[in-house]
This record gives C-alpha cells, sequence and structure tokens, in this order.
C-alpha cells in the first residue's frame, strides 16, 4: 500500500542551518540575545526547541515575534540555498515508488511553494505551511484525515524533537535525519520509527512499512 510522507522543510529538505545563524546574528541582539558563537550553536543542536529558547535568553512572550523576523530575515537567503544533497533524487523514487509525497511546515506555504518550485523538487504539491512552532500535531491530524487514511499510513519526516513529538501527539510514524538542526543521537532517544543518516535512508521507509 503506498505510504503518505510529507517532509518538514527548514534542516530537512533545505540545508538551512548556517542562514538561520546569520539570520539570528541579526535578529537575536535585537531583542536582547547574546552574540551566538558557532560553539554554542553545536552544543545548543543536541536541545529541544524550547531548551534553545530558555537557553537564548528569549521570554516566552517575544517567541512569535522572534519566530517571524527570523522568517523574514532568513527569506531571502534561503531561496538561494540549495536543497540538502541527494534529496530531489530521493523524492523522485519515492514517487515512482507510488508514494503520495507534501511538505508540512511551520514557514509560509508561499515561500515554501516558490521554494519548491525554483529548486525543482519533485512531488511536492502538496504544501500545508503556516503551522506555527508548535501547532504540527494539529495539522497532521487534520493531514490525515483529508486524505482519508489511517494516522499510521502517514509518515512526517523532520529533524527535530518537536517535529517527533507533533507527530506521537497526531499518531503518525515518524522519520529522524540526521542532517537538520538537531542531532541524531538526541532524536534517536526519543525513539522515532525511522532514523536516516543520508537521504537514501529514507527510501528504506516503504520497505519496513507494514
Amino acid at each position: 500500500m503506498p505510504t503518505h510522507i510529507l517532509f518538514d522543510f527548514d534542516g530537512t529538505l533545505v540545508d538551512s542551518l548556517d542562514v538561520a545563524f546569520t539570520a539570528f546574528g541579526q535578529v537575536g541582539p535585537e531583542l536582547g540575545c547574546a552574540p551566538l558563537s558557532r560553539e554554542r550553536l553545536e552544543r545548543l543542536r543536541g536541545m529541544h526547541a524550547l531548551e534553545v529558547v530558555h537557553a537564548l535568553g528569549v521570554p516566552m512572550y517575544r517567541l512569535p515575534q522572534l519566530a517571524t523576523r527570523m522568517r523574514r530575515a532568513m527569506r531571502d537567503d534561503l531561496m538561494e540555498t540549495a536543497p540538502v544533497r541527494g534529496i530531489g533524487e530521493v523524492l523522485e523514487t519515492l514517487l515512482q515508488r507510488g508514494h503520495r509525497l507534501g511538505v508540512l511546515s511551520s514557514n509560509a506555504r508561499g515561500s515554501v511553494r516558490e521554494y519548491v518550485r525554483r529548486h525543482r523538487l519533485p512531488g511536492l504539491d502538496a504544501v500545508v505551511g503556516g503551522t506555527g512552532l508548535f501547532g504540527k500535531a494539529a495539522a497532521l491530524r487534520r493531514q490525515a484525515r483529508r486524505r482519508g487514511i489511517d494516522p499510521e499510513r502517514l509518515v512526517y519526516v523532520g529533524d527535530e524533537l518537536r517535529d517527533l513529538e507533533a507527530a506521537r501527539d497526531a499518531g503518525v510514524r515518524f522519520a529522524a535525519v540526521a542532517w537538520g538542526y538537531t542531532l541524531l543521537e538526541s532524536l534517536a532517544a526519543g525513539g522515532p520509527d525511522f532514523q536516516c543518516r543520508h537521504p537514501r535512508d529514507l527510501l528504506s521507509i516503504d520497505v519496513e512499512m507494514p
């Protein structure tokens, strides 16, 4: 039976860590955050998003403002940033195998669609955007209902602990990737259904599904 696979955007389809680091260097100090070094960034990659926010000294009431300004600061550079190496070929193979593909992201839908078009990523016609930092669980449940499938037939591919938690809350399967924002070791501790060290490992999803 074909699997429905939804992908996170930042860090999962597009190698955007450097873009985010640069954007935070612009936005963070304006919101009272201390400068972020590369060494500290690597330490933060083992943490949950909420722990990162706390470590950076961002008050919770300013989190929506930070997210909005970060996306605005990242947008132009993000559009010029290449997709994760090899992900286009993997998407093409998954599509040929009969999988239904899409994107579910907290980024704006229009921005994601433009990126997908510009970089010719195949099969990602269905884009759900603007979920909010912690609204992905509800969005995943809605997608399962709209597609008329059992949630266990839906796989969410992501790179953060909040992605894993959203998948668990929604009752869908989760594939953790090693090339994004959060270290795979931290994601593995949460018990994902699949662990992918390289994009080609995503091809094993249909083999392992019941």
